[in-house]
């Protein structure tokens, strides 16, 4: 199954990616990222327009993040971000950020222990549809100084959303890394690949819609469907 990755990578590089879009069925897309931004809630957050702060900056050394861990959870649960810090002066604020929204969450939480782990909880409602998004996060020392960033890609699942064609015979990148590589768009929304494990099955998906493939064994067959999922994020 490894050729799906291959040539999921090649049609990404050939024809970019922009945005992707909402699902127009009542349901919010993971695709559109703003819409779901402002479903989404951070219990103590304060939500403010606009752009987290840049890296750097301040007056001493930045700290430094690591996590990005890939996420699976069910519309309706909480996702669990896990950071780990480095940081000579502690931290002052938490920023998470729908990658590609317009708007971000700030997350006050004054420390001076200069390492360790932050755990942030989200809440992503039952209205958010099957799909796939990423966390942009950083965090500020007390010295005014912004980390690293660290992206999270996360799966959602809605049991009563868009079932995938087949049913549950299908298995998604999101799923399972053999089965191909989950590709990011820049505002934030991913592109998917799933496969039918019984049937020679099988389908992109971008922004809440699907592209059925007319052969998953060969080049061409993927590349048309391949394609259509990169446009449909213009």
């Amino acid at each position: 199954m490894k050729i799906f990755s291959f040539i999921g990578l090649w049609v990404f590089a050939s024809v970019g990616v922009a945005g992707c879009g909402d699902t127009g069925d009542g349901l919010i897309s993971p695709g559109d990222p703003s819409a779901l931004s402002s479903a989404i809630s951070i219990e103590g957050a304060v939500r403010i327009e606009g752009q987290p702060p840049a890296p750097g900056g301040g007056t001493g050394e930045a700290p430094v993040i690591t996590g990005g861990s890939a996420l699976e959870i069910t519309s309706g649960d909480t996702a669990e971000l896990q950071l780990g810090f480095e940081s000579e002066s502690g931290y002052e604020d938490c920023y998470v950020q729908v990658d590609g929204a317009d708007d971000y969450f700030l997350i006050s939480q004054p420390s001076g222990v200069t390492s360790g782990t932050i755990t942030i909880e989200i809440n992503i409602p039952p209205e958010i549809d099957t799909g796939a998004f990423s966390f942009y996060t950083c965090i500020v020392g007390a010295n005014g100084s912004v980390s690293n960033p660290i992206s999270t890609p996360v799966g959602v699942t809605n049991p009563g959303g868009n079932i995938p064609p087949g049913g549950n015979d299908f298995i998604c990148a999101s799923d399972d890394p053999q089965v191909g590589t989950l590709l990011s768009c820049p505002n934030g929304g991913m592109i998917d690949f799933c496969v039918n494990q019984s049937a020679n099955a099988c389908y992109y998906s971008a922004g809440g819609s699907q592209f059925s493939c007319a052969s998953c064994t060969t080049q061409n067959g993927l590349l048309g469907c391949a394609q259509a999922a990169v446009e449909s994020c213009f």
